[in-house]
């Protein structure tokens, strides 16, 4: 139970308070937009949606699967090229960290094995309705 507690502790202390995500000022957090997404290691290009949050962003495949990456950057300048970085199946908890299951064909050292670039549909937040 120590050890629980210890750990808890230090992914509390290594979490750092997030800014919103944003695109030309305005927050984008929450919003669940349509794109594409291609990951590094399979050079796959995926149909997805993406929902940001701070400096994550959930990408949601059409298969319903779905991976949780950490943004390069919280302020979108070009909403062609969201870079970021996560792994199939890891969920990022602070700074370098992340959780979950690694499959044993993937090892520890490539360093671009996890890189995402997206690419999301931001046309609406130019609409002023959407203001």
């Amino acid at each position: 139970m120590k050890v629980f507690g210890l750990v808890l502790s230090a992914l509390l202390l290594l979490s750092v308070p997030a800014r919103a995500a944003e695109y030309q000022g305005k927050n984008i957090d929450g919003f669940k937009l349509l794109g594409k997404a291609l990951f590094s290691q399979t050079g796959g290009v995926y149909d997805v949606m993406v929902l940001f949050k701070g400096n994550r962003a959930t990408i949601f495949f059409v298969n319903g699967d779905q991976t949780t990456i950490k943004l390069r950057h919280s302020v979108i300048t070009d909403p062609n090229n969201i870079e970021g970085v996560g792994g199939l199946g890891q969920y990022p908890v602070g700074g370098s960290l992340s959780v979950g299951l690694i499959n044993g064909d993937n090892p520890i050292g490539k360093p671009l094995q996890s890189f995402w670039r997206i690419r999301v549909d931001l046309t609406d937040f130019n609409n002023p309705a959407h203001k």
